[in-house]
């Protein structure tokens, strides 16, 4: 009997041991898409157009991150003389391809463009992705960047997609030079994230162990990547801060709950804001879905803020 309950906990807890493994995995080393696939795909769907991407020209750049990593990116300056300047900054997987999609419509607004590679994504170097605990600070590093070469009169506005948006708002606590930043389908808090994605996405039964399984995780993730995900909370920073930011969010997302983004919305006490939800958008595809909408919104905050 003491034998076959002590084989019971072995097996439990190499059960427990396993699948946080295979979660943390899936967390801060999820498979990255390949970028070929990717711009076809962008392009069959006519999402993206090639032939005017390379018209434009682009300048490709490397500098270093905060922990010495090399981060990739490349700028594309507007033909039109401009002070103004975004960073558009991608989620996790895609890459910088996940930007692109971007780039037309800031262009046309007369906006000088960075597409930055996040750390362990393209050209950038880095093993962990950490939804933006460490990512913020490669921003902070762009940011310079850009205020170093064109100097600190110039307009200057962040856009993230996803982890992206995770990221840029977290940003806002070390914020010195950006004006404005527009968060498309942006997670309020990596715990409840994470939290929200079992209890959708797992029958009840398996829900209180995989719950386990996710702190599991958390403490996994502390020994490994060097952070917690209690301390990745985009809606504490928002709270706090006031600068403008545009919250952009599909209805039909069930990855990142467009409730997230509302939450945040109504949790941002000071400075200008605006929500921007997205019928029938999924997850990252709000501009997809109504481009004319998603433009409509972007126009009416840049001429408010």
């Amino acid at each position: 009997m003491i034998t076959a309950i002590i084989i019971i906990l072995c097996a439990l807890i190499a059960s427990f041991f396993l699948t946080s493994n295979h979660l943390l995995q899936l967390l801060i080393k999820r498979r990255l898409h390949d970028e070929k696939s990717s711009i076809k795909s962008y392009s069959d769907r006519q999402i993206i157009n090639i032939d005017y991407l390379k018209s434009l020209g682009r300048e490709d750049i490397t500098i270093k991150s905060k922990d010495n990593l090399n981060l990739h990116g490349f700028l594309i300056m507007n033909k039109e003389k401009s002070d103004k300047f975004i960073i558009l900054v991608h989620g996790i997987s895609i890459g910088y391809v996940g930007s692109l999609k971007y780039v037309e419509t800031f262009y046309k607004r007369g906006f000088n463009i960075l597409v930055i590679d996040q750390r362990r994504h393209g050209k950038s170097e880095g093993k962990y992705s950490t939804y933006g605990y460490y990512e913020k600070h490669d921003v902070d590093c762009w940011v310079n960047y850009i205020i170093e070469r064109f100097g600190n009169n110039i307009y200057l506005g962040l856009h993230g997609e996803s982890m992206g948006a995770g990221t840029v708002l977290q940003y806002t606590s070390i914020n010195k030079y950006v004006k404005f930043i527009i968060a498309d389908c942006g997670y309020s808090d990596m715990v409840k994230l994470l939290n929200y994605q079992i209890k959708h996405d797992y029958a009840k039964c398996l829900q209180p162990y995989l719950l386990i399984v996710a702190k599991l995780s958390r403490i996994r993730a502390i020994n490994f990547a060097k952070f917690d995900f209690k301390h990745v909370s985009p809606i504490k920073v928002v709270h706090s801060t006031d600068l403008p930011i545009l919250f952009i969010h599909g209805k039909e997302d069930y990855f990142v709950p467009w409730t997230m983004s509302v939450e945040m919305y109504n949790n941002k006490n000071s400075g200008y804001k605006q929500l921007l939800l997205v019928d029938g958008a999924s997850h990252a595809d709000s501009i997809e879905v109504n481009k004319k909408a998603y433009e409509n919104a972007i126009d009416k905050f840049l001429s408010s803020i």
